[in-house]
Order: C-alpha cells, then sequence, then structure tokens
C-alpha cells in the first residue's frame, strides 16, 4: 500500500553495544516532504525512552537515503530494508485477501489498450489515496503518488476532489500537471483516466491506467462500468479495506 502508519523492526550498532541490537520504530508516510519519519525507536517492549531521535528517510535510485543529506548509511540502509520488507509484506496481505484488485485493473488495462495502471484505495480517516496494486511502475513513481489527497493536481487527485473521472489525453499539455511531469517522464507515461471506485454512496478508492503515449481513444464507459464492479466486490470486502484505514 503504501500504507500511511506501520511498526517495523530492524537492527542498528548503539555506541556502548559489542553488537547491534533490535531496534523497533513507527513509521509514518510524509506526504508533504515525500519521506518516511521514523519515531519512537527504542528496544523492542521496553517502555523507556526512545535510543534515538526520529530519523527521515527516503528511497532514491533504489538506495534508502537521508533527504536532508542525500546520503545513505548503516542507519538508513537497515531501517530502509525492514521498510520494504513491511510494505511488501502488508500488500501481499491485502492482494492476498481481494484477488479482484488485480483482476479488475488487467481488464482495465486490456480495455483501454494501456500501457500501464494503479488502483488507490481511500483512507477516510486522513482523506487520502493510497496506492494498492499496480502495474508497469517502478519504485520512484510509487513513492512520488504514494499518498494522494484532493490538493492534489494529479488526475486522481482533481478525480478524488470532484468525484468524477478524469481523463488527461497528454499530460505534458496540461499546465496543471507540471509538478508531475518528471515523474510522468519517468515512469514512461503520457496520458491517463482516473476513475473514481465508489459502492452506492461511499468512495472506496481510484481506478488509473496510464499509456507511454498520448491517448485520445480512452473508452470511458467501459471504465466506468470497470470501476463501478470493482466497488461492489470491496464493499463485498469491507473487513480487508479496514487494513488501509487502522495502518
Amino acid at each position: 500500500m503504501l500504507f500511511n502508519h506501520f511498526d517495523i523492526r530492524f537492527k542498528y550498532p548503539l555506541e556502548g553495544f559489542p553488537s547491534p541490537l533490535l531496534l523497533s520504530a513507527k513509521v509514518t508516510w510524509n506526504s508533504h516532504q515525500h519521506c518516511y519519519s521514523l519515531e519512537n525507536i527504542c528496544l523492542p517492549g521496553s517502555p523507556g525512552a526512545p535510543v534515538m531521535q526520529a530519523v527521515h528517510l527516503r528511497k532514491k535510485r533504489e538506495r534508502w537515503v537521508h533527504p536532508d543529506s542525500e546520503s545513505a548509511s548503516l542507519l538508513s540502509e537497515s531501517a530502509g530494508t525492514a521498510i520494504d520488507e513491511a510494505e511488501t509484506e502488508k500488500l501481499e496481505h491485502l492482494n492476498n485477501e481481494c484477488p479482484e484488485l488485480g483482476y479488475y485493473l488487467e481488464k482495465a488495462i486490456e480495455t483501454d489498450r494501456a500501457d500501464f495502471g494503479n488502483i488507490q484505495l481511500f483512507n477516510p480517516a486522513h482523506r487520502s489515496l493510497s496506492i494498492v496494486t499496480q502495474r508497469g511502475f517502478q519504485r520512484e513513481f510509487l513513492a512520488h503518488f504514494k499518498i494522494v489527497t484532493a490538493n492534489d493536481t494529479s488526475a486522481c487527485g482533481h478525480a478524488l476532489l470532484t468525484g468524477q473521472p478524469v481523463v488527461v489525453p497528454d499530460v505534458t499539455q496540461l499546465p496543471s500537471f507540471t509538478p508531475h511531469l518528471e515523474a510522468a517522464a519517468k515512469a514512461g507515461y503520457r496520458s491517463v483516466i482516473s476513475t473514481p471506485v465508489t459502492a452506492g454512496s461511499r468512495f472506496l478508492g481510484m481506478l488509473s491506467t496510464h499509456s507511454s503515449q498520448p491517448h485520445k481513444q480512452w473508452n470511458l464507459p467501459a471504465q466506468q462500468q470497470i470501476a463501478t464492479d470493482l466497488g461492489l466486490c470491496l464493499e463485498a470486502r469491507s473487513s480487508a479495506l479496514q487494513v488501509l484505514s487502522t495502518r
């Protein structure tokens, strides 16, 4: 998912101890700075004070670095690996609980003859979208669009704001998309359509497909039907959806 909150454990050598210690930390995604915040870093099960101050990490070109210096360290690598493992485990669990996610995403990509796609679930506690399954994207794209709100100028952010499908035939021709052009270029897409996933009046998430070339032949009615069918499936699996809002 790219979950909002979760716990990790990692090994790190502390001064005064002969060997690395197992530490725990509470991890939060900072959507403003596009980095992870690790807080309450302490010995597992210890009620004492944290053993170090809060740490901020970001993954850049497949390396975990400190955002202020853009440099890696033993701490960033050890804690970053734990973050990778935790997110992978949670995503696998969610996709196992909701296999419909992959099925409907593949169907949407095929219908639109698109090259990439992703599904985001809505977190009502934070009024945000988080990617839970995707096809074709690398980690830099996933990090850039990790948490999206209605204030975001991306297609999915605008669709979240309006509650209506948003079609962008060519992202390079849309001034409001400028903050995301670099991420789009690196990911390799030029056009996108984002369709809200709902069940009745309940907003559940977003279905988006992306094409490598400017695209003007989107099958919007078919995309909306796929989003509707996905919404009904997710509503039936409401217990699995609680994973997002409780992390």
